[in-house]
């Protein structure tokens, strides 16, 4: 599948699922934290990374349905999403 990624407001939100990197935004940002809400089955994988594909953040689901909080306070030049199996992601950034 692909994700959905609304960048044109703040918290950006991206929805959907990917298995390969899929562009969120090229426009610089400074992301304060990302929102994993309600990753739906346990062993979900979220990865975010810039546009080199270096790391921003791994997410793992423990729990089935619960949101988690990823605190990031650094600045990237892009942003993309490698692995989104489920839930929605909201990217908080200034």
């Amino acid at each position: 599948m692909a994700i959905d990624a609304d960048a044109t407001v703040n918290p950006i939100k991206v929805t959907g699922t990917c298995s390969s990197a899929e562009k969120v935004t090229d426009k610089a940002a400074y992301i304060k934290f990302i929102q994993w809400y309600k990753p739906t089955t346990a062993a979900h994988l979220l990865s975010v990374v810039d546009k080199d594909g270096q790391q921003i953040v791994k997410g793992y689901c423990e729990n089935a349905n619960e949101t988690q909080w990823l605190p990031i306070f650094t600045r990237f030049d892009s942003i993309y999403i490698d692995d989104m199996d489920s839930g929605e992601v909201y990217i908080y950034i200034s």
